[in-house]
């Protein structure tokens, strides 16, 4: 087994999208979320600004079976020598809620960064 290299932190939207999911979902993300802790920075697929969403710096991780998305971005940051893979979304893949979500949360993320 592979050491890790991230750590998974959640929005605290997101936190509360994630534990409403589903028993059977939930397992699925959970498997995501232990690949991503090995890494991330090879999973998922690269997102960009587009639709008034600004994304640039992010992935996203689908789960097909269960419908599911995971929008993720490494925030370059460490925390006990691992970086910090911040979960900014998780929501439906059939619908962008997910990713204006995320955009939002990217937003807020940003700015505290700064203050």
């Amino acid at each position: 087994m592979s050491q890790d290299r991230f750590k998974i932190r959640f929005d605290k939207k997101a936190q509360r999208e994630y534990d409403k999911l589903d028993g059977s979902v939930k397992g699925h993300v959970n498997k995501g979320l232990a690949k991503l802790r090995t890494r991330a920075d090879t999973l998922g697929k690269e997102l960009e600004n587009k639709r008034n969403m600004k994304l640039h710096g992010c992935k996203e991780l689908k789960f097909k079976g269960s419908g599911i998305r995971v929008i993720y971005r490494i925030t370059g940051r460490t925390e006990d020598e691992l970086e910090i893979v911040m979960i900014l979304g998780i929501g439906d893949r059939d619908e962008d809620k997910a990713f204006k979500d995320a955009s939002n949360r990217l937003a807020d993320f940003l700015k505290n960064l700064e203050d």
